[in-house]
C-alpha cells in the first residue's frame, strides 16, 4: 500500500493544479490569493502563513485552496463571513460532505457547489488525490444554491 496517498496529518497543504487554476481564474479573476505559501501562490497578491489569513479582511474575488487538516472549517466559516460583508470566496476542497463544517456553513450559505469529475492532481504528484473535490462560491451576490458538477 502507499502511504503516501493516505489522508494523514503530516502535510495539509495540496498545491492547485495549475490548469484547474487557470480555468477557474478566467471565470472568476481573482484578486487575492488566501492561503498560498511564496512558492505556489496563484495570484500575486496573497497571504502566507505568516501573515495569516485568518486575521486578515478578504475583499474582491478571492481564491481559497485551505490546509485540508483539522482547522479546514476555521477557513471555511472564515470564506462564509468575508462572503457576508462583500468578498466573493471560491474555495477548492475535499467533497467531505459528512463533516461538521459542510452542514454548518457550506449547505446553509454557499452560493454554489460544483463537484468535481474525477480526482484532481496536486501539486507535482503523479497520483491522483485519494479524495473528491469540489469548488464551493460564497457571494453574496446570488441569494440560491446552485449545485453542479464539474470537469477538471
Amino acid at each position: 500500500m502507499n502511504n503516501n496517498l493516505m489522508f494523514s496529518s503530516k502535510d495539509q497543504t495540496w498545491e492547485t493544479p495549475i490548469e484547474f487554476f487557470n480555468k477557474v481564474n478566467e471565470e472568476f479573476k481573482f484578486d487575492i490569493d488566501v492561503c498560498a505559501v511564496d512558492e505556489t501562490a496563484k495570484c500575486s497578491n496573497y497571504y502566507t502563513p505568516e501573515v495569516d489569513g485568518l486575521k486578515q479582511e478578504w475583499k474582491g474575488v478571492c481564491w481559497m485552496n485551505p490546509p485540508y487538516g483539522r482547522q479546514i472549517g476555521k477557513w471555511i466559516e472564515k470564506a462564509y463571513n468575508e462572503s457576508v460583508k462583500g468578498a466573493t470566496v471560491v474555495c477548492l476542497i475535499p467533497a467531505r460532505t459528512d463533516t461538521k463544517y459542510w452542514h454548518e456553513f457550506i449547505f446553509p450559505y454557499a452560493s454554489e457547489i460544483r463537484f468535481i469529475k474525477g480526482r484532481l492532481k496536486f501539486g507535482n504528484s503523479d497520483n491522483s488525490a485519494p479524495f473528491p473535490s469540489a469548488l464551493v462560491i460564497f457571494s453574496n451576490k446570488i441569494k440560491e444554491l446552485n449545485v453542479t458538477v464539474m470537469s477538471k
